[in-house]
């Protein structure tokens, strides 16, 4: 039995098992697009058209903690992936 990362990184780029024992996507987290979405409601609150400037700042907040969501549940499947193991005989993983 061997860790599942050390595995796959053992792993020649031809072998079949290097798609199959992939690490799970993790995806790029920028929260720059709600960052700036939420100083536009600031700005737009500011300029006189408050109720307006409030519902686009909420929907930068929600937009952010959209985003940090899908990222921890990015890490807790790339930690799950870091922790699991594999049988060298019959290559389950376990």
């Amino acid at each position: 039995m061997a860790g599942l990362s050390h595995y796959w990184e053992s792993l020649p780029a031809e072998s079949p098992l290097k798609a199959k024992y992939a690490p799970p996507a993790g995806g790029a987290v920028s929260y720059w697009a709600s960052l700036a979405v939420v100083a536009l409601g600031i700005v737009t609150a500011a300029s006189g058209a408050v109720g307006l400037g409030l519902a686009v700042v909420m929907a930068g907040v929600v937009w952010g903690a959209l985003v940090f969501r899908g990222s921890a549940k990015a890490a807790a499947r790339l930690d799950v992936w870091r922790g699991s193991h594999v049988c060298l005989a019959c290559t389950r993983r376990f």
